[in-house]
């Protein structure tokens, strides 16, 4: 989470450089359920042993207001298709999805 959020960082500069305002606030999309309750939650706080660094730099910017970090199913995450082998089918739909297939 924390790679991404400072990907987003980079990319809300970027757009404010071109002149381009952010309407909303960023949206991080993530498959871990219980990430995604610490990094809203800080009353999750106490019932995590280990919390890294990188971790309260993404409950930082979420405390904020800066951005906002909600769950999505596995089976739906998109970046497995840019990051992971899929099955045909789920190849298939991703290549669909993206408008890259030709049918």
């Amino acid at each position: 989470m924390a790679n991404a959020t400072a990907e987003i960082i980079w990319l809300e500069q970027l757009l404010a450089e071109l002149g381009v305002k952010m309407s909303r606030t960023s949206i991080l999309w993530c498959d871990n359920l219980g990430a995604t309750y610490l990094s809203a939650n800080p009353v999750f706080h106490a019932r995590a042993k280990h919390i890294e660094i990188d971790f309260h730099f993404v409950r930082e910017r979420v405390l904020k207001k800066q951005l906002q970090v909600r769950l999505i199913s596995t089976k739906d995450q998109v970046a497995d298709g840019f990051t992971k082998a899929l099955p045909v089918a789920k190849f298939n739909e991703f290549i669909h999805n993206l408008n890259l297939s030709s049918g």
